[in-house]
């Protein structure tokens, strides 16, 4: 069941991943600029949509729950935690890629399930073994090329300058071996002082 809800969430996460990179890179925004922007409306969506949605799921009308100091308290903890989780997706997208994302998310589940495993002694069977090993060297190839990119990149970029455009030695080893033509050069005359001019003046 954790599994099927991992892989809808993942499904409808990626449209927004890919909006929010591109809405980044368009427009030259931040991811604080951004977070800053769509916070309003998001906060408007759920204020509007999450009571009704709530109760239709549970069957339990959020304004009739009693809310004590400790529940107001773990309130406030999750939405900054929230928050935090907002502001480190856009930063992460807007630095790297939506795929890079995802693959720090696969990264985060089999950390989860590890830490599982050892500190709560967590069942482990061979699906969980088996998708832990598939996911890691997918990381792994993941990083080496995305490395060996940066660097084919990189040894493009300081070739760069080095590289002479094609035509622009032609005219000079065309003069050198005598194929090339010299045009005329216009000097300009230096004014002549004329004695006569300034008597008569």
């Amino acid at each position: 069941m954790a599994e099927r809800q991992t892989i809808n969430k993942n499904k409808s996460s990626c449209p927004v991943q890919i909006m929010t990179n591109t809405i980044q890179k368009k427009f030259k925004v931040s991811s604080t600029q951004l977070l800053y922007q769509s916070c309003p409306y998001q906060a408007g969506t759920l204020l509007i949509s999450g009571p009704f949605l709530d109760e239709l799921l549970t069957d339990q009308n959020v304004f009739a729950f009693k809310y004590t100091s400790q529940v107001l308290a773990f309130i406030i903890l999750s939405r900054l935690i929230f928050v935090s989780v907002n502001f480190s997706t856009f930063l992460v997208i807007g630095k790297t890629s939506p795929v890079t994302y995802q693959v720090l998310g696969h990264l985060k589940t089999c950390l989860v399930l590890a830490f599982g495993y050892v500190l709560l002694h967590d069942q482990f069977n061979w699906r969980n073994i088996l998708g832990i090993l598939i996911a890691l060297i997918g990381m792994v190839l993941y990083s080496y090329f995305c490395t060996r990119e940066g660097q084919q990149k990189a040894n493009e970029t300081a070739a760069q300058p080095f590289q002479v455009v094609e035509g622009e030695s032609e005219p000079l080893l065309n003069a050198e071996k005598g194929k090339g033509e010299l045009t005329d050069v216009v000097v300009p005359k230096a004014p002549v002082w004329n004695s006569n001019k300034d008597l008569h003046a």
